[in-house]
């Protein structure tokens, strides 16, 4: 059996452990593998083995080959939406779980193991299930219930934790090398720039030349890193004569890329689904990134739920809000004629941003009445998850916030929590007495 080996690209350290960076320098680690311009005749990323790194087995079902879709109402110049939520689990990240699969499959893995805030988690369980391999994940509380419910349809062991997604990944990097498990996060697998990448190759495939804007969502800025290793690779052997902007899009909940850039972007707005982090350990490659060739835009959160709805109403597309991200920033500013808007996942794989949208009360809230709504809501129901407080609140507020006026409630005694199958429960304590200023 053949092992992929990884090359560190500054100090040259050899490993057989697809690191994202490399355990001495901490440097960019890439597979070492030819690069030949061919393509065969099947379907899924297998399409492009001449440009991926080749393992012995190789899992598929079908990824790739998304439609590039010509704009027809909202744009002036000539933009082209890639559709990622054409994928088998709705998402671009089956893209590098085919790869990720089937690597683990080819070196004999027993269970693979991630952190993930929905996609990739769902991506790996389904291609972890196709290869006949185990698959645990560890997601955090405010993870889209949807997806989780797709991870769980795919077989996976989903674990909740009281974390952020940053702090999460660390957790698996240690369990993985600590049991000997195959590491699948994204942003700690060199692989997953590899599966990624093939975006960038099947969009100047599509439009027979190089684009000259690409608009995307930032999130850790994995996404924007693949492409350009894409691009990158397609202009060293000269298939198209430049790298394409790379423009990143955040919210103002979480501007992490914009902050190091120096780019004011205040709100008191909570991050969305899918593209809250605050260490990505990709960072500083991503920063040189967008400084060298391309720039960060900053949306407000509304402006999403706006863009989503005017790509489902005028063209007939549905993502979800942290795929809508990147047209809410392509509206923001001027666009270049040959511009691409990646739309990384389907609407269904993350609703409650429209479902919020549709709950606002004719009411005014007065400070204070959220916990004391959540008070009564588990006095008549004991024992909810988070997700299932919100549901019944029916505010025009996120789960985030709800979350945090959870654990305001517990730091201050009036909560407690008790875990079932992984999910954490609220319930009221019964050695407490509740009054009008349980709410202050």
């Amino acid at each position: 059996m053949m092992t992929l080996v990884f090359k560190c690209t500054n100090c040259g350290l050899t490993s057989r452990t697809p690191h994202m960076l490399c355990p001495i320098c901490g440097s960019l680690v890439h597979p070492v593998h030819g690069w030949k311009w061919s393509f065969e005749e099947k379907r899924g990323i297998w399409s492009f083995s001449g440009i991926l790194p080749r393992p012995d087995q190789r899992i598929s079902l079908g990824e790739g080959y998304t439609p590039l879709i010509e704009s027809s109402r909202l744009f002036h110049e000539l933009v082209f939406y890639k559709d990622e939520g054409r994928n088998p689990t709705g998402s671009f990240r089956d893209r590098a779980a085919a790869l990720v699969v089937s690597d683990a499959l080819s070196r004999g893995a027993k269970r693979l193991v991630l952190a993930s805030d929905g996609n990739m988690g769902a991506s790996v369980a389904a291609y972890g299930a196709r290869a006949g391999l185990p698959v645990t994940v560890y997601v955090p509380q405010w993870v889209d219930p949807e997806k989780i419910m797709i991870m769980k349809a795919f077989g996976a062991n989903v674990i909740i934790r009281d974390l952020e997604l940053d702090e999460l990944l660390k957790v698996v990097s240690r369990r993985s090398r600590r049991r000997g498990l195959y590491n699948a996060s994204s942003t700690y697998n060199s692989l997953s720039i590899e599966g990624l990448k093939t975006i960038a190759i099947e969009i100047v495939l599509q439009m027979g030349r190089g684009p000259k804007e690409v608009v995307l969502p930032l999130g850790s800025g994995l996404t924007i890193l693949s492409l350009y290793h894409g691009f990158r690779e397609m202009v060293d052997e000269g298939h198209i004569a430049y790298i394409p902007k790379l423009i990143g899009v955040e919210t103002c909940g979480n501007p992490f890329y914009a902050s190091l850039l120096g780019i004011s972007a205040k709100c008191s707005e909570e991050a969305l689904p899918g593209l809250s982090y605050t260490k990505p350990i990709i960072r500083d490659y991503v920063v040189n990134i967008i400084e060298k060739y391309g720039e960060v835009v900053v949306v407000r959160r509304s402006k999403v739920v706006e863009a989503a709805k005017n790509l489902a109403q005028r063209e007939g597309l549905f993502v979800e809000p942290s795929s809508a991200v990147a047209l809410a920033g392509a509206l923001n500013i001027r666009l270049s004629d040959y511009t691409v808007i990646v739309l990384t996942g389907h609407g269904l794989k993350g609703p409650s941003a429209y479902r919020e949208a549709s709950r606002t009360k004719t009411t005014t809230i007065f400070p204070g009445s959220t916990k004391k709504l959540i008070i009564d809501i588990l006095k008549e129901n004991t024992g909810l998850t988070g997700y299932e407080v919100w549901k019944r609140l029916g505010l025009k507020i996120s789960v985030q916030a709800v979350y945090q006026h959870l654990h305001d409630l517990l730091r201050k005694g009036y909560l407690e929590v008790r875990e079932d199958r992984g999910l954490k429960l609220y319930y009221l304590r019964r050695d407490v007495r509740f009054s009008s200023k349980t709410a202050s």
